[in-house]
């Protein structure tokens, strides 16, 4: 994509320093101090000063210099669109596990966009697979010490790797992994595990290799291939069984316990699924070492847990008026909402309930919350009495637009029901927001009877 020097602001954060100064998302960002903005990491690096001189452009076309003084290094809190600025780097990768490839048709054309772009992994946490980079994106990644980065392994076998990726290219991946772990740049990788693929004796030396390249590998995710009921014609490939996960956990534990010894790091990680799976309980808090890999799904239940056991008990005793909720989950996570609401049915003025939802979009076998739709919950609840309020899983809620997958608003969602939806990141802020709702009735019933 060609470079305009124009780059669209899609959001700006509340109470940032780029609000303060009236910029609003539609406007367009041409220049700092004068000089054009090549993509998101210049635009990190201009950003860092304390006083920066802005260029826009309003929608209307009307050009605005602003000048923002600020703390070094705070953000100025303007989001782009696209996210990189310049057009980012498309994934030329035939993985055998493509989520996206098991995409249903007729979605949104940005869910079917696949990147494997180190920007994003620098600033967002996206996991690259280092394949096509080139020697102009080393020596910059290397210069600038853009660390750490995420990056997908999967294996070291270079066979094994060419068969995973599907491309010729797969071994320039490790390759260019190794010179950046030598160059100094930290990498959190990753290893999505097919059966009969990459587990087994292929997992452990991917461990064994990744390990011994030193402590720039930071950690290491083991995590299960999610498979869709939407793959006719894809590669043929299979879920864990309950056995098999409760082995790979025991092997895994073994080596954490080694690593832990040698370096004062577990090092590798299991994503929570394959705990579920075996029917095993979840390691301690602190076996996840500060939860480096948590948006891979590794240490997401242990948080669920400790906010469940934090939650205030004084905050929820008392309230002001009574609310029946509805919380809607994925049938992966319906032990823990059904723990969840037992606990807030101990209070007095609180009626909880838990609805399972099928996962008609994908396929019923995908049971994990955050690919359910709006349709799915839809179809769920109907019938049935939601009650005052429905809680969902933020993790719904894609691209920071208030849309499911399938296209569906939350407020439309809401509508269809004709109660209010929350989406919650976990038990801490599902209870807020209940002390928050609640409240919130309370007033509505003093105003109705004032007047």
């Amino acid at each position: 994509m060609r470079d305009t020097g124009e780059h669209l602001i899609d959001r700006v954060t509340p109470g940032s320093p780029a609000e303060a100064a009236g910029i609003r998302p539609g406007w367009k960002l041409l220049r700092i101090d004068n000089c054009p903005v090549g993509d998101i990491i210049d635009y990190k690096i201009m950003e860092a000063d304390e006083q920066l001189s802005l260029l826009l452009q309003t929608p209307e076309g009307t050009m605005r210099r602003l000048r923002i003084k600020k703390k070094a290094d705070t953000p100025l809190g303007l989001g782009f669109e696209p996210p990189t600025l310049s057009g980012f780097l498309r994934c030329r990768n035939r993985c055998i596990f493509c989520f996206i490839d098991q995409n249903p048709p007729g979605m949104r054309p940005s869910l079917y966009l696949k990147d494997d772009d180190y920007r994003l992994s620098f600033i967002y946490g996206n996991f690259v697979t280092l394949n096509r980079l080139t020697l102009h994106d080393l020596k910059r990644i290397t210069s600038l010490q853009l660390s750490p980065l995420y990056v997908s392994v999967h294996s070291t076998n270079p066979a094994v790797r060419r068969s995973i990726f599907g491309s010729k290219n797969a071994n320039r991946g490790l390759l260019n992994l190794i010179r950046l772990v030598k160059a100094g740049i930290k990498i959190h990788a990753q290893v999505v595990l097919c059966p009969g693929y990459n587990t087994g004796r292929e997992m452990m030396r991917t461990i064994k290799d990744l390990y011994r390249l030193g402590p720039n590998i930071l950690s290491v995710a083991l995590v299960p291939a999610g498979l869709t009921g939407h793959r006719a014609g894809l590669h043929p490939l299979r879920r864990f069984t309950p056995g098999e996960a409760n082995k790979l956990l025991e092997k895994i534990e073994k080596m954490q316990g080694l690593f832990l010894k040698r370096r004062g790091s577990r090092f590798v990680f299991p994503a929570d699924e394959f705990y579920l799976l075996a029917g095993r309980p979840l390691p301690g808090e602190q076996s996840y070492e500060g939860y480096p890999q948590l948006e891979n799904g590794v240490g997401l239940v242990r948080l669920f847990w400790n906010e469940l056991e934090s939650i205030n008990t004084k905050e929820l005793s008392g309230l002001p008026k009574k609310l029946k909720i509805t919380m809607a989950t994925g049938r992966a996570a319906q032990p823990l909402l059904e723990r969840l609401a037992d606990r807030l049915n101990t209070f007095a003025n609180i009626e909880a309930d838990t609805v399972v939802v099928k996962n008609r979009f994908f396929g019923e076998e995908v049971t994990t919350a955050g690919l359910l739709t709006g349709e799915d919950i839809l179809g769920a609840l109907e019938g049935k009495e939601p009650g005052d309020v429905v809680f969902i899983s933020h993790t719904l809620i894609k691209d920071r637009s208030n849309l499911f997958l399938d296209g569906m608003t939350t407020a439309e969602l809401e509508q269809k029901l004709g109660v209010t939806v929350y989406a919650v990141s976990g038990p801490g802020e599902l209870a807020a927001k209940i002390r928050e709702h609640t409240a919130c009735l309370a007033r509505l019933d003093e105003r109705s009877l004032e007047s």
